[in-house]
């Protein structure tokens, strides 16, 4: 083949072995225009957020579990994966303390996003997570929210290297909630990470940048 498009480094990398003629093209956010839409943290409440598929192996138990008998809220959108999964998280001492938003259009999430102060990504560590670039951690980061994320070696390199977050141990719930305290108890350095990470993504983790690598290479098959 003239030339392969991989969706991550890792894969990238794999492909590398047959066909050098192979590009990672990566689902990074578009910055143009919804960064406008920040809020300053001290117009935010004591709220976190999750965006995206809700399902077990995306942490949602452990993080409900987290924020149980907390002050902290917890803003929720998305699709529940199996859908009965919502009845056993309704059930639960942590559901008092979620705002739940459901599955939502694009114009809701940014104004999600907008209000949130912590972005969570705590997924489990599988096989197709562990080497994956979920584009909800860089729109948190977009958007000035530090992120605390599953301490997966690809996603420490991108959250210490730039510090803009903390990594935790998805599988362990007080972790997760200690994290949580750590980030909106200390607002200096959360307000540093937060602009450490959206500093970044309009440098460097865009779709922009990423589209002129694909067009470039198409200009060069043509």
């Amino acid at each position: 083949m003239d030339l392969i498009v991989t969706a991550t480094p890792f894969i990238k990398d794999r492909f590398l072995e047959i066909n050098r003629s192979t590009i990672d093209v990566c689902n990074y956010p578009i910055t143009k225009g919804e960064e406008k839409r920040l809020v300053h943290w001290n117009n935010k409440k004591n709220e976190i957020c999750y965006v995206g598929l809700i399902s077990k192996s995306r942490g949602i138990i452990e993080l409900l579990r987290a924020i149980e008998g907390t002050p902290y809220k917890l803003n929720l959108a998305g699709n529940y994966s199996p859908g009965s999964l919502r009845d056993e998280l309704v059930s639960l001492p942590g559901w008092e303390n979620v705002n739940e938003y459901k599955y939502v259009g694009r114009e809701k999430i940014v104004e999600i996003l907008a209000k949130s102060k912590v972005g969570i990504v705590a997924l489990y560590p599988q096989i197709n997570y562990i080497d994956s670039l979920p584009i909800k951690m860089f729109e948190y980061m977009l958007f000035g929210m530090p992120v605390i994320a599953s301490d997966f070696p690809l996603w420490r390199s991108i959250i210490e290297d730039y510090n803009c977050g903390i990594c935790i141990n998805p599988l362990n719930a007080l972790e997760l909630r200690e994290a949580i305290s750590k980030l909106l108890k200390n607002e200096n350095d959360s307000i540093k990470m937060g602009h450490n990470g959206r500093e970044i993504i309009i440098e460097k983790f865009n779709w922009e940048n990423e589209k002129l690598k694909l067009l470039n290479c198409y200009s060069y098959l043509i």
